[in-house]
């Protein structure tokens, strides 16, 4: 969906404050691309992928206050509150996920340490948005901050024929 630059300022704005930038979260200039990017009309035949590779705090950092604050979770414990929650958003959406394991060992090459990798499939960018927009959605955001120390998400798309 191509958006004209007011209506991408608006959903800045508006993502900003619900989600804030930086961090586990896209710096300004990721949202930016993000809203901006209307290729999902060009090859809208196959799927997207986040992979999102996920390293845990040893224990939840839930605000003072929050029910589980005291509740001596690990930050893995928390992070799989969220995505229970955020598994049902991306259902609803038309989308799944088609991989969720541990990371076990680096094979090859220099990273920093992972304890999970995920993979989303949406159907397209919009499906995404929609969801990251959703107040449902916004409000299991407390166990993703509380449970996540660092994160990366690439976004993919399969580049061989009828597979997702």
């Amino acid at each position: 969906m191509k958006r004209s630059q007011q209506e991408v300022d608006a959903l800045l704005a508006e993502l900003e404050q619900a989600h804030g930038l930086g961090g586990i979260n896209p710096d300004r200039g990721q949202l930016l691309e993000l809203l901006s990017d209307d290729s999902d009309r060009a090859d809208g035949t196959r799927p997207l992928l986040y992979v999102n590779l996920l390293r845990f705090y040893d224990h939840a950092r839930y605000p003072a206050g929050h029910e589980l604050a005291e509740a001596g979770m690990s930050g893995e414990q928390a992070y799989t509150l969220y995505g229970i929650a955020a598994l049902a958003e991306v259902e609803k959406r038309g989308g799944c996920l088609p991989l969720w394991g541990t990371a076990e060992q680096l094979v090859i090459g220099e990273t920093d340490h992972w304890d999970q990798v995920a993979v989303m499939q949406y159907p397209d960018r919009e499906a995404f948005i929609d969801m990251i927009r959703d107040p449902d959605y916004q409000a299991s955001l407390v166990h993703r901050r509380a449970g996540l120390e660092k994160t990366v998400v690439i976004i993919t798309r399969s580049l061989l024929h009828g597979a997702a």
